[in-house]
């Protein structure tokens, strides 16, 4: 959708106490990033009022962005009874008139929690004038902010920061709170909006970037790419956040007018991004995705919707994505051998777009005699998936070394699941041991992104072996990672990856096509650098979507 104006529910400025590594905290650097990405206007809150004191950050806050037409103020506020803060009367007569339209409460971390003895009088009088409550996930679950919004009907709340993984809870209970609504940075599950509006309607999704720990470009992707209406794509994106703000009673002062930047120098992937179009022209691989069987709408863990292969193509399709690296859930959960079935038929049904990863057991020794020569030796299986967290055995247990010498005879990749426990995930201890040992595979470290203590170590194991990479999808998507990575390592060590359908495939992609690279590096992690690893010839190096 040409023209698409974004304003930003959930952004943080100031300094931080605990910042990673990439944040940026200078409020020009923000602006700078907004103008990249489109973000037209931003609802802000301060980092002092968040992590120091209520009072004296918001009113940093409003020196902060003084004369920023673009930016938004919005207070942090608690309970009046400890002296910290205002009575309600005074306090919300004073945000009304310097034009602070939204609040932002902390109930379990700032210690008061949303009792009505407690918060009664402050949020009678936040209802009375409208005025947006935001609250993160982490400080009130979902059923919590359903009875929240029982309790106070007209009072708008919008509970921040809600992933992927809430689907159960969300589809019972969303609809029994009709002025409950959830900003999207975080709520990334395969096709969650097409899916959230078909349940609950347009109106209850509030666009955000999770800045400044989120890459912009990759939040906004959703809102570019879903299945959805234009009128619903440009509500998402500012339209539900500016009625919010309209509708406050009493506030003096303007809103944002969302006025237009001027031309951007993009390169001809970001062009594409802008308008919501398919990669066609770009060679794009995913080095990482599942399916389940047909009609598949769940994991034992969470619900994930359209989770077979046509569900999965057909999201490759929507983004431009050419080729997808697939495992079964039920292969990386059961490792048996009906679930290898189930990837193998999916590489029958799209040739040359699904390439498997096979999955075994390694508990199960005598499936790893029939399903090596059976699937690993079938000319459909393009690479290994060993699972720690289902299977409860280390990278480098015993039980894996067929399959991982399997691999380094064929020079396949080996997809590890990270993390800092083992068995319940590979460690970079043992993806640097078994890097080692078997230094014809590829090793690619699935959500290198997860966190900044990750992002550096698999940076120090990438430079020490060649043949480790960085694999980047992950809800997180950390700010500037992609391009950490690239700086600290090379542009050769990384690739593009999605955990689709799990994750939807589209902030994923943003990770990379948003990214501050010149066009040549994007290529390699888009998609030259998982051609090259499995060796494709020139005449399957070419898109095929479009």
């Amino acid at each position: 959708m040409k023209d698409l104006r974004f304003f930003d529910a959930n952004c943080m400025i100031g300094i931080r106490s605990c910042p990673n590594p990439e944040t940026p905290y200078i409020l020009g650097d923000y602006l700078k990033e907004y103008e990249r990405c489109d973000i037209h206007a931003a609802l802000v809150n301060h980092a002092q009022a968040c992590q120091y004191s209520q009072d004296y950050g918001n009113r940093m806050l409003m020196e902060d962005i003084e004369g920023q037409p673009r930016l938004m103020p919005q207070w942090v506020v608690m309970p009046h009874h400890t002296y910290e803060m205002a009575p309600p009367d005074d306090l919300v007569a004073e945000m009304l008139e310097r034009n602070v339209r939204a609040a932002r409460l902390f109930p379990k971390s700032q210690g008061f929690g949303t009792s009505e003895a407690v918060c009664g009088e402050l949020l009678s009088k936040l209802q009375a004038h409208r005025i947006p409550v935001f609250i993160d996930v982490a400080e009130l679950d979902v059923l919590g902010a359903v009875e929240l919004c029982k309790r106070y009907p007209e009072l708008p709340v919008v509970l921040c920061n809600v992933n992927w993984a809430s689907d159960r809870i969300i589809n019972a209970v969303f609809g029994d709170a009709p002025n409950l609504h959830l900003d999207t940075w975080s709520f990334q599950g395969h096709r969650a909006y097409e899916r959230f509006i078909d349940l609950f309607g347009p109106d209850r999704l509030l666009y955000s970037s999770g800045m400044p720990e989120r890459s912009v470009g990759a939040t906004t992707m959703m809102t570019r790419y879903e299945d959805i209406a234009d009128e619903d794509r440009q509500k998402i994106a500012s339209g539900n956040l500016m009625r919010l703000l309209s509708d406050v009673d009493g506030a003096q002062g303007d809103l944002p007018g969302l006025d237009t930047y001027g031309e951007h120098d993009d390169d001809p992937i970001v062009a594409k991004l802008r308008l919501g179009e398919p990669l066609t022209g770009e060679l794009v691989i995913d080095a990482h995705s599942h399916i389940g069987h047909d009609g598949c709408m769940g994991y034992y863990g969470c619900a994930l919707a359209y989770n077979d292969v046509d569900g999965l193509v057909g999201t490759m399709d929507r983004l431009g994505i050419d080729i997808a690296m697939s495992s079964t859930w039920g292969g990386i959960r059961m490792g048996t051998p009906e679930h290898n079935d189930v990837v193998l038929a999916a590489h029958d049904k799209y040739p040359g777009r699904i390439l498997p990863y096979g999955c075994i057991n390694p508990s199960y020794p005598e499936l790893i005699e029939a399903e090596l020569p059976r699937v690993f030796d079938s000319g459909k299986i393009f690479g290994f998936k060993p699972y720690p967290p289902g299977h409860q055995r280390p990278l480098i247990d015993p039980g894996n070394e067929p399959m991982l010498e399997f691999a380094n005879a064929r020079q396949w990749p080996v997809l590890c699941h990270m993390g800092f426990s083992s068995p319940g995930s590979c460690t970079p201890d043992h993806v640097s041991q078994a890097a080692a040992k078997y230094p014809g595979a590829h090793f690619l470290c699935a959500h290198a992104g997860q966190s900044w203590p990750m992002a550096q170590a698999v940076v120090d194991i990438a430079r020490k072996h060649r043949n480790v990479y960085a694999e980047i999808t992950y809800t997180a998507i950390l700010y500037n990672f992609v391009e950490f990575f690239v700086r600290e390592v090379n542009a050769e060590q990384i690739v593009f990856g999605t955990d689709c359908v799990m994750r939807d495939a589209a902030p994923q992609l943003g990770w990379v096509a948003w990214a501050k690279l010149p066009i040549e590096e994007k290529r390699l992690v888009l998609g030259g650098n998982i051609a090259r690893i499995l060796r494709l010839p020139p005449d399957k190096r070419v898109p095929v979507t479009g």
